[in-house]
């Protein structure tokens, strides 16, 4: 079982990711706001569940993606 820390690191990491993605014209994809909104989907459950299969940068565009 993943310490809160562990998920919470795994979770900035995700929202980094998400952060830095641009729009086809070089503009950002999200603001902050946004970026956290979409990620605050996943439970800390869900994280811990998936982070043994999925690397942050997986877990950031499956999140975009929908």
């Amino acid at each position: 079982m993943a310490q809160k820390k562990e998920i919470d690191a795994y979770r900035m990491a995700v929202l980094k990711v998400m952060m830095e993605a641009k729009k086809e014209n070089g503009e950002p994809r999200f603001n902050e706001t946004e970026a956290q909104d979409i990620l605050e989907i996943l439970s800390d459950a869900d994280i811990e569940f998936g982070m043994p299969f999925n690397t942050p940068q997986e877990t950031a565009e499956m999140m975009m993606d929908n």
